[in-house]
């Protein structure tokens, strides 16, 4: 509600009482023009907040009926007659006003799913550009993994017991290892390839690449047991699922711990991720993942892939500020696989 509303609201009051003081003055329920009334409270429903609207709609509906209480210059006999114009002028008002905020309410739904779907089109649109860059990237960069790889074999052979050499030789099997997984997870993408995640094998593994990847960071798990139920999905949720929990790391201060619990809720299970640092605030927690949001820290993409994977899986994620910590809510649908019994 803004000033101008405010002003707009004042003037059609002021209209409306001028108007049903011309007609009360000029023959009240015998004026045949007191159907004009109608136009300014039309005016309300369309231009208006629905309060302001129906504000000025119940004035012009009470001084349509305090119109039968002024005298009418007529005989009895058309008394009747009168009364039944000004009943009618007020169940047209009712009508109209009843009808123009369904519209209203129509109107504003379909303002915001087609503010939505544009929302959707440049985020997919985004999706695809990066997509298409980490293509390029990981083409790319097979190469001179491959070189290196040629080129620590040679040195191994040099020099067989160098500590640092197997360190490097391992994390070029890493990076070799995480390159061939992206293909495979590119391949499912691209076949839509949905598995059966168990949920208990789903967190392990969530657990058990965070180790490998951030052993920097302390986190706090609070999971449950939830055998027999899974997790329709594809290789994408587990890297969306580690996004969500390295950023939450790098949001957090030095020192600090991150708390992870899961749990379900009828048939969906829910992650929450609890770090301490500076909260966001609630604009930039509903913009998060659903557009590019730059910062200190980079700019969201891994956030919107995550909302994006978790959407394509009938699940979503949401973020919020709790004191002085960021909470972050996944939830996935999960359904119960009921195992054949075995004679």
């Amino acid at each position: 509600m803004t000033i101008r509303d405010i002003l707009a609201a004042t003037i059609l009051l002021l209209v409306t009482l001028i108007a049903n003081s011309f007609i009360w003055l000029n023959g009240a329920a015998t004026n045949p023009y007191a159907v004009l009334i109608l136009v300014p409270m039309a005016a309300a429903m369309l231009m208006l907040p629905f309060r302001l609207a129906w504000l000025v709609m119940v004035v012009g509906v009470l001084g349509q009926l305090l119109q039968l209480q002024a005298p009418l210059p007529t005989h009895h006999q058309m008394d009747t007659h009168y009364r039944a114009m000004v009943y009618g002028q007020v169940f047209a008002a009712l009508l109209l006003g009843v009808t123009l905020h369904i519209l209203r309410i129509r109107i504003v739904r379909q303002q915001q799913a087609i503010r939505a779907l544009h929302q959707r089109q440049h985020r997919d649109e985004q999706l695809v550009t990066i997509g298409t860059a980490a293509a390029q990237f990981s083409h790319e960069v097979a190469t001179p993994i491959q070189t290196i790889q040629f080129m620590l074999e040679d040195a191994r052979q040099r020099y067989p017991n160098d500590e640092d050499l197997q360190r490097a030789e391992q994390q070029i099997r890493r990076i070799h290892n995480l390159l061939l997984d992206w293909r495979q997870v590119a391949e499912d993408v691209r076949v839509n390839r949905v598995l059966e995640i168990q949920v208990n094998e789903l967190v392990q593994q969530v657990r058990d690449a965070l180790l490998i990847a951030r052993p920097d960071i302390r986190v706090d798990w609070h999971d449950n047991e939830y055998p027999g139920w899974v997790v329709h999905a594809d290789r994408t949720l587990i890297p969306a699922l580690l996004s969500l929990l390295h950023n939450a790391a790098d949001a957090a201060p030095l020192d600090s711990k991150i708390d992870v619990s899961t749990t379900r809720v009828d048939d969906y299970w829910q992650i929450t991720i609890c770090n301490e640092g500076t909260p966001l605030d609630a604009l930039k927690a509903r913009g998060l993942g659903k557009e590019l949001l730059p910062s200190s820290r980079g700019v969201g993409a891994g956030a919107m892939l995550s909302y994006a994977t978790f959407e394509r899986f009938n699940g979503d994620v949401s973020w919020r500020a709790e004191q002085a910590s960021t909470i972050t809510e996944v939830r996935l649908p999960v359904t119960k696989v009921v195992e054949p019994e075995h004679d």
